[in-house]
């Protein structure tokens, strides 16, 4: 079962009151995404109950966006339940995913890497096991009929992002960077979420919108995949102490998602089931989006150093104190599943 959780969007002049109501909205939201998650399953329970059903737990996300496939083919296939696991995959938007997870509410993330840093820089002690993925799979968009026509030509302009510090946002600095554009020379515009992204696009109240493949009805400047920007775009994520306490319960879940994986790749058309199942547009559409994270969806989503030092590149060097890779990444579990022959065993099934 999938649930959703949203957050408004909360525009207003004065910032005071802005950020208040946006404190009260996320919080809201999350003290009902606990309600939600803890009372239909005991949460945190490492053993069967006597009626012998799977143990509970809860992996939310934070957008419909294709790098969440692998979950989305996992969920869909039973493989979580195959090892174990009752999983309730959960969508919820802005701030929410990080602190259901910092909090406790949730056991595992499967959101954007620079938002899991920005977690740890502010005190947190999230780790990531798993990538999804290593490289930037995410576009710029522009109205049809727009006269940009290269990503050099969004200096000056307005560009649309999720919140400050997001992937949107983050992959939007570094791409930019690349064609010698800083921070100075653009306004970021930030939003809730893609939906009000690609509002603000139609309205023209942003020049540029950044988000991953597909958006019907505005034309793609530039498919950031092809430049091979390594950053860690999505990721899973736990607590450090939950690791260290239910290390048998995230490995259990790898399995399910490395298994997702594989069926992703070797299997298109299940892929683009849970893509249009998910997204609500054509098939057509998803098939034309696939192919760009297919190609970055690795057997062993091991998480790279270079592509978390790539978000660490964007924070003041003063904000990060002891946050490195090493401090951040923990590919323990996947070393086990590719040491045990597991993942090679799932070529063969």
């Amino acid at each position: 079962m999938q649930g959703r959780v949203t957050v408004p969007f909360i525009r207003g002049k004065n910032m005071c009151t802005l950020r208040k109501l946006s404190s009260i909205a996320q919080n809201t939201a999350l003290t009902f995404l606990a309600l939600f998650l803890l009372f239909p399953h005991p949460a945190h329970s490492q053993t069967r109950n006597p009626q012998g059903k799977k143990l509970s737990v809860a992996l939310i996300y934070e957008a419909l966006t294709l790098t969440n496939t692998p979950i989305w083919v996992a969920e869909d296939r039973g493989l979580f339940d195959k090892y174990g696991l009752d999983v309730k995959v959960v969508l919820a938007r802005g701030a929410t995913p990080v602190q259901a997870l910092v909090s406790g509410s949730v056991e595992f993330g499967g959101f954007s890497g620079s938002s899991t840093i920005a977690a740890d820089v502010g005190g947190s002690d999230l780790v990531f096991i798993a990538a999804k993925p290593n490289f930037t799979v995410i576009s710029v968009w522009v109205k049809k009929d727009s006269s940009i026509r290269a990503l050099s030509e969004l200096k000056g302009k307005t560009i649309g992002v999720s919140r400050p510090g997001s992937a949107t946002h983050t992959i939007a600095r570094i791409a930019l960077r690349t064609v010698g554009i800083a921070d100075q020379d653009v306004k970021y515009l930030y939003h809730g979420g893609l939906p009000e992204i690609f509002a603000s696009l139609d309205k023209g109240l942003v020049d540029a919108a950044v988000a991953s493949a597909p958006r019907p009805g505005f034309r793609e400047l530039i498919d950031l995949s092809t430049l091979k920007i390594p950053f860690l775009q999505g990721a899973i994520e736990v607590k450090r102490a939950f690791l260290l306490d239910r290390r048998q319960i995230a490995l259990s879940l790898l399995k399910g998602y490395v298994e997702g994986i594989q069926i992703a790749k070797e299997r298109p058309e299940l892929a683009v089931a849970a893509i249009v199942k998910r997204l609500k547009i054509a098939p057509e559409a998803a098939r034309a989006a696939y192919p760009s994270h297919a190609r970055v969806w690795e057997e062993v989503p091991y998480v790279r150093r270079e592509s978390v030092q790539a978000i660490l590149d964007t924070f003041p060097k003063e904000t990060l104190k002891n946050v490195t890779p090493e401090t951040l990444i923990n590919n323990s579990l996947l070393k086990e599943l590719d040491d045990s022959g597991f993942v090679r065993g799932l070529s063969r099934r």
